[in-house]
């Protein structure tokens, strides 16, 4: 067994795929110690003959959804089909760094009695991409990305100590944070709904947008956890096709996200807290989704009901402030 499986959900992103694929290679002779997991949702695009290509050089573990599952339950399976004692989940529009590899193996064996790990990535703009050759050398990349977390020092803790904004503004939300133990991640699916995981609806629910926050509340309560602040990866922005849906994500799921946090240990106090810190975008975002009635009025039942069961925090009003001053920053910057 493998220390580390790297896993990738992929749908109809080959050319994405391609830039993160050369980025694992570019790792050298560490991508020997480490399995590649990758699960395609049925893409009809050349994703298979770009993951062909990468076979010749990586140890891929590549499995082809006869159907596509939806995005929660392809993120499932590409962790089903590690083989290892840790993952790493990772987008296919996200990359590695030259030494990424070496340094989690090295975290892994030095942390022994640590089963998560927060790794810190650099936000990159997609746009940008066109100034670079194809496939992408990161060790091209300017050093000056700004960082996920700005959190600049190293420490170990308890795994809830981690749901805070200060560390991770989203809540773990982003896939790409986290090496995690497989076992405990493999004990604990059964705290998913099936019936949400089947919701073919886009982020109708905890379940179909955030599952592996849902499974880390469960799996990690009473676990070492190890933050990490130096970047090794790279998150693209400006790739997603739901962009015009995750004023959801932001506003109503990563709320959703802390009342599973709160179950599993976070303190009440917290929870006010960091639930106040979360609705810092509510109405701006309200706001477009109605913009965007045509994909959004099936959310906004649900989003009248979550204004009721939160109108007492100050953050949901003042986010209209935040946002004008926000956007008057954003002018004279």
């Amino acid at each position: 067994m493998k220390k580390l499986s790297i896993c990738i959900p992929t749908y109809n992103r080959s050319y994405h795929l391609k830039n993160c694929l050369n980025s694992i290679l570019l790792n050298g002779n560490e991508i020997k110690n480490v399995e590649v997991c990758i699960s395609d949702n049925n893409s009809t695009d050349d994703t298979k003959n770009i993951v062909n290509f990468y076979k010749k050089y990586i140890d891929i573990n590549y499995h082809s959804n006869t159907e596509n599952i939806g995005v929660a339950k392809n993120i499932l399976k590409a962790v089903a089909i590690s083989n290892s004692e840790f993952c790493w989940v990772i987008g296919d529009d996200d990359m590695l760094l030259k030494n990424s590899i070496e340094e989690v193996l090295n975290l892994i064996k030095r942390q022994e009695k640590v089963d998560y790990f927060y790794i810190n990535s650099y936000h990159f703009d997609s746009k940008l991409l066109k100034n670079y050759s194809y496939p992408i050398n990161t060790n091209d990349l300017p050093s000056n990305l700004e960082k996920f977390s700005s959190f600049n020092s190293d420490f170990k803790t308890k795994f809830i100590e981690l749901i805070n904004p200060e560390i991770s503004f989203d809540f773990l939300g982003g896939l790409y944070l986290s090496v995690f133990r497989k076992n405990n991640w493999d004990k604990n699916l059964n705290k998913l709904n099936q019936k949400n995981l089947n919701n073919n609806l886009l982020f109708s629910n905890i379940d179909n947008t955030y599952p592996h926050i849902k499974i880390f509340s469960y799996a990690f309560k009473n676990s070492e956890a190890y933050f990490c602040s130096k970047a090794l990866s790279i998150n693209l922005f400006g790739v997603r096709e739901w962009t015009s849906l995750y004023p959801i994500v932001r506003s109503v799921r990563s709320v959703d996200a802390l009342n599973f946090y709160y179950k599993n240990g976070l303190p009440l106090i917290k929870l006010f807290k960091y639930k106040n810190y979360a609705l810092q975008y509510f109405i701006p975002d309200v706001l477009k989704l109605l913009i965007n009635f045509k994909n959004s009025y099936p959310y906004l039942i649900e989003i009248l009901v979550f204004y009721l069961k939160n109108c007492y925090y100050p953050n949901l009003y003042l986010s209209i402030f935040y946002q004008l001053g926000r956007s008057i920053k954003k002018y004279f910057k």
